[in-house]
């Protein structure tokens, strides 16, 4: 590759600086629409959509497809979230009950089995939110998938739990870096998710 074409729209460094600025961009989306808490479902879903449709694949616009696969999936993504939530801090709730109140094996045992569910729950929570930005299937089938997929799959599963890793070691180092790993992760977690995602296509929206 020659200076010029290096140089070119859309090749070379224009293309990588275009795509570390998309990055940036629903980063910060995903920030913003986290706000509400009640909303952190449907944003998980925009951000994967658009950085596998526009960052990786380079189809449509970075904006637009976030907010396209927000409004799409906000019912469906916050009923899951709302869900996993719901489970999940019952679950933190009892754990933390049973390390205050019980003593001896029988304690240690269910604060063991809590703790397996909220890491679970957690893996689930991983690949339903990018399964629902590809498939068009009730949520109760999605957190199916979800669950069944984290058990399946459990490589990919713990590569993606060591880059989330990576990202939160990051974060607490560098806070600011929070404005950019969001997309970063999603960027390097869709490599492995999409290999699995791919092998379970019935009903899909396309990112194409």
């Amino acid at each position: 590759m020659d200076n010029q074409r290096l140089f070119d729209f859309g090749g070379g460094y224009t293309g990588m600086l275009g795509k570390i600025f998309d990055l940036l961009l629903v980063g910060i989306l995903w920030i913003i629409c986290c706000l509400p808490i009640l909303t952190i479902g449907a944003s998980t879903t925009a951000l994967y959509y658009s950085v596998v449709k526009s960052v990786k694949k380079g189809n449509g616009y970075t904006f637009r497809e976030f907010f396209h696969a927000f409004r799409v999936n906000f019912v469906p993504a916050t009923g899951i979230w709302a869900a996993v939530a719901g489970v999940t801090f019952l679950v933190q709730l009892n754990m933390g009950i049973l390390m205050q109140k019980t003593s001896g094996y029988t304690g240690l045992f269910f604060i063991c089995f809590y703790f397996l569910v909220s890491v679970f729950l957690f893996a689930a929570a991983c690949y339903v939110f990018p399964a629902l930005s590809r498939f068009d299937m009730s949520a109760g089938w999605i957190l199916k998938l979800g669950m069944y997929m984290a058990v399946r799959y459990i490589l990919t599963t713990l590569a993606v739990f060591l880059v989330i890793g990576c990202v939160l070691a990051l974060f607490w180092a560098l806070p600011m870096s929070i404005f950019f790993t969001p997309g970063a992760a999603i960027f390097i977690i869709s490599d492995f998710m999409e290999r699995v995602l791919e092998k379970h296509m019935p009903g899909k929206m396309g990112i194409v």
